[in-house]
């Protein structure tokens, strides 16, 4: 009898003991899927439906989100966010939430930006690209291999892929071949869309000297560039050639900028040489007609040649910028290839010294000029009272992505880097631009 019973207390102990084992499992799987669920629903995240490139952006539930006007980009996207349309007001320090409105918008786009693998939002396979100089093409990807073609400067192609320094093209006639990417110009909205462009030299140039307009240039179209339908962004858009290396250093500069809540808006980068000459003689005739701007310009401690190269300038070397910078209001989420990217759809425009291009030392950025070709000479002269904190901020964004100031622009910033070898490939900038084979990455 004794035997029957401890044999049945065994029993009894070991159904216990797979009972609480049962009730641990089933306990940690109710742990685990709330997790999940909780992990997954955290933030009103919802992709819209197939074939549709637009996405729903993360965002606090009070926020307000507003159908774009009909007509307009976007409009047929079920996503439009602007960003200043709360106050912020329903969060508090107290409960652990944003500090304000802005600062969920910043967290919300941070979020958003793409897990970049590269030194550009985009790869560079699909991209348009053009040579900035004769160069030739090679069978292969080496210089003693082969030579498929000749290529003229100006040259246009698609990059169909990267290898260490060279790109792989193909042209509109079907040759295709390897070329050097050093001595190759690249189309910015393939490689970098969140950028604004905005190149008012391409259909109503707003320059200036002194506040007056230049006789032929200002208001006109000075030379070609778009916007043009662009397939591998599917909308329309501005052609921005810039030397390949120069590239990445705008990358880096936009994205310091989306990080705080700002965009950069290039208005110019490539500037062919035909029209700088033309813009050149233009405002001499306008110094020899007007005292004002003659002496806005000679009488002092600037010259002519800072505020337009008479020579050769570094925009037709494809190594220089003029940008301006604005504060993003709304944006939306488009997949161009199988990335996710920020596109702005609404900004204001921080305040400037001037407007862009206006060629006297009304656009200067520092009192007195220092050398173009110094890194670091401008920090050692003081601003002039004219920069506005937009500027600063301008400035601050291109300097810490390894850009240079002009003293006599606001707007203006090099890549001395890419001075130097564009000097040693001698471009010069004689092509004007005309097609683009840009294609999906």
């Amino acid at each position: 009898m004794p035997r029957v019973v401890a044999i049945l207390c065994e029993v009894i102990y070991h159904i216990r003991m797979v009972k609480n084992k049962i009730i641990l499992i089933i306990s940690l799987a109710i742990v685990f899927l709330a997790t999940l669920f909780l992990w997954f629903f955290k933030t009103p995240f919802i992709v819209n439906e197939a074939n549709d490139s637009h996405i729903f952006l993360p965002w606090p539930e009070t926020s307000p989100v507003t159908k774009p006007p009909e007509g307009s980009a976007g409009a047929e996207a079920d996503i439009w966010v602007e960003a200043d349309a709360f106050d912020g007001s329903e969060f508090s320090d107290t409960e652990g939430d944003f500090e304000d409105a802005s600062d969920i918008y910043l967290k919300s786009l941070i979020d958003v930006l793409p897990m970049i693998s590269g030194p550009l939002e985009l790869s560079v396979e699909g991209a348009t690209g053009w040579a900035a100089v004769a160069i030739p093409l090679y069978n292969e990807a080496d210089t003693e291999s082969d030579t498929v073609a000749d290529f003229d400067d100006g040259q246009v192609f698609v990059i169909i892929e990267e290898q260490g320094e060279w790109w792989y093209v193909r042209c509109s006639n079907g040759e295709s071949g390897w070329v050097e990417h050093m001595a190759c110009f690249i189309n910015l909205p393939d490689v970098i869309p969140s950028i604004v462009y905005n190149i008012t030299n391409a259909y109503s140039a707003l320059t200036h000297s002194s506040g007056y307009e230049i006789p032929g240039v200002t208001g006109q179209k000075l030379y070609e560039a778009g916007p043009v339908y662009n397939p591998r962004l599917s909308r329309d858009e501005f052609i921005v050639p810039t030397l390949y290396s120069t590239s990445k250093l705008l990358f880096a500069a936009q994205h310091l900028a989306l990080e705080a809540g700002d965009t950069i808006i290039l208005h110019e980068a490539y500037r062919d040489h035909a029209s700088q000459q033309r813009s050149v003689r233009l405002l001499r005739e306008l110094m020899d007609d007007n005292e004002n701007v003659r002496s806005a310009i000679e009488d002092g401690p600037w010259s002519l040649n800072w505020f337009i190269a008479t020579a050769l300038s570094n925009h037709q070397r494809g190594v220089a910028f003029d940008a301006s910078l604005g504060k993003i209001l709304s944006y939306e989420i488009e997949q161009i290839g199988e990335v996710f990217l920020p596109v702005i759809t609404e900004y204001e425009e921080y305040s400037m010294p001037t407007t862009i291009h206006e060629l006297s030392p009304l656009a200067a950025t520092l009192i007195r000029p220092v050398s173009s070709r110094d890194r670091d000479a401008w920090r050692n002269v003081p601003l002039t009272r004219a920069m506005t904190p937009g500027a600063k901020l301008l400035q601050k964004y291109f300097d810490e992505a390894g850009m240079t100031p002009l003293a006599s622009e606001w707007w203006h910033f090099n890549d001395l880097e890419g001075v130097e070898t564009a000097i040693e490939l001698d471009i010069r900038g004689s092509f004007l631009l005309g097609e683009i084979l840009s294609e999906l990455p």
